[in-house]
């Protein structure tokens, strides 16, 4: 039977503290009060930290608990300072040397151009993601609006692959990394090779001198992308937020979105001590 002592949380966002139907809707992208008061409360006791596909300019203001927000799947993590002081950065650390980053920036703002320009792509959203020295790091182009996911999945997947193969063959390469799902409504594509588990990395290594372990990690995630920080994390925990959605995850335990709250108290109410109780449904 699992008994670990929880050291930090790490949390990825769009599906797992807020539903992914609800992410890109202005008046429903932030996390429920309900929710949010208890990650408030927990950040005070242990540290949380959000690690994310999106850019720091989309979670700063909706993620005020984090300590640590790693973005862009660990492209750039930025350490704020203590939640009794006004929020400011406090540390940035940049993956990826500054020259790269912006050659390959050129290749993104390619890539955003045609998908906008092309008529079978007019009910596709593209989301920019920036660093904070406010280059463009990264793309999510998104479906999740329309009612039939899986017919654009298909046609974008092509679409992105043949556009990045020939960047890698023009006369200036561009080499950028595509992040594709078996079922969730969209992809992202990164101006560098990245991965939630190196993020995870990141982030423990900061949180070092506070005496965090990776096996003291709970780590919560929604999709494909979160299985190199499931691997990595003592506590590993699937949110499921949307039937529509069936990844294959790597967690050691599952949980729907609408018990999440109450999964939380109850782990502050047990001292941080996270037991199989707390949660019965466990991969076998």
């Amino acid at each position: 039977m699992m008994r670990q002592r929880v050291q930090a949380i790490m949390s990825d966002f769009d599906g797992t503290l807020v539903p992914t139907a609800k992410v890109k809707d202005p008046k429903t992208n932030a996390i429920p009060n309900e929710l949010e008061a208890v990650l408030m409360k927990t950040s005070t006791e242990i540290p949380i930290c959000v690690i994310s596909s999106k850019d720091f300019e989309f979670l700063r203001k909706k993620t005020t608990f984090a300590q640590v927000l790693s973005c862009m799947m660990g492209i750039e993590t930025i350490i704020m300072t203590n939640l009794e002081s006004p929020r400011t950065i406090k540390k940035c650390l940049l993956k990826i040397d500054k020259t790269i980053i912006h050659e390959n920036s050129k290749a993104l703002q390619h890539i955003a151009e045609e998908i906008t320009s092309n008529k079978d792509f007019s009910n596709v959203t593209v989301e920019y993601k920036h660093a904070t020295n406010g280059v463009l790091a990264g793309l999510t182009v998104d479906w999740r609006h329309l009612s039939d996911w899986s017919y654009m999945g298909e046609a974008m997947k092509h679409y992105i692959a043949r556009t990045t193969t020939a960047l890698r063959k023009a006369p200036v390469p561009a080499d950028v990394y595509v992040q594709e799902y078996s079922t969730h409504p969209f992809l992202d594509i990164y101006c560098t090779e990245c991965n939630k588990g190196q993020a995870f990395d990141i982030v423990v290594s900061e949180l070092a001198d506070v005496g965090v372990e990776s096996s003291g990690v709970l780590y919560l995630g929604d999709s494909e992308n979160d299985n190199p920080a499931f691997r990595k994390a003592g506590i590993s925990i699937g949110v499921h937020s949307d039937s529509r959605l069936t990844p294959k995850l790597d967690s050691s335990y599952f949980l729907s979105y609408r018990d999440l709250h109450s999964f939380l108290m109850k782990l502050t109410e047990n001292d941080y001590l996270f037991t199989d109780e707390l949660i019965m449904d466990r991969k076998i």
